[in-house]
């Protein structure tokens, strides 16, 4: 088996995995798609066009990462594996989707809304105190404001 065959059987399975991670609404239409293009370039020969289309694939690929939701199970950490698990099982009890944000109080309080409440005190803490900048990105954002 020559190198672009490997390199094209390779991109049309991590496509195939990636296809399978997005929403079931979307996934037999993206598979359909994903079978019909490699069937009907099955016949090319010429190893420029090949060479286009495992480009064109690994875009694709590119962008269905940044797409796809990330599959709990391929975390190679099993202690991440049992907490996503872990997470996913309470999710499933409170029909819980999407992130939940945790905001905990210097009272000790949690509160699982994280909606911004007044502080009742009106001093700000700033890490700012204007000496500990980079001399050199200072004087490039001066120059940049020119």
């Amino acid at each position: 088996m020559s190198n672009q065959s490997t390199i094209v059987i390779n991109t049309y399975r991590s496509l195939a995995k990636l296809v399978r991670r997005l929403p079931e609404k979307q996934q037999t239409g993206a598979l359909k798609q994903l079978r019909d293009g490699y069937r009907k370039h099955a016949d090319e020969t010429s190893s420029e066009k090949i060479a286009d289309l495992i480009q064109e694939a690994g875009k694709k690929i590119a962008f269905l990462r940044i797409v796809t939701p990330k599959d709990m199970w391929t975390t190679t950490n099993t202690a991440a594996v049992g907490e996503a698990a872990a997470t996913a099982a309470a999710a499933q009890e409170t029909k819980q989707s999407g992130v939940t944000r945790w905001v905990y109080r210097s009272s000790g309080e949690k509160d699982a809304d994280g909606k911004p409440i007044m502080r009742k005190s009106s001093r700000v803490v700033s890490n700012f105190d204007g000496k500990n900048l980079d001399p050199c990105n200072v004087n490039r954002h001066n120059s940049q404001l020119k």
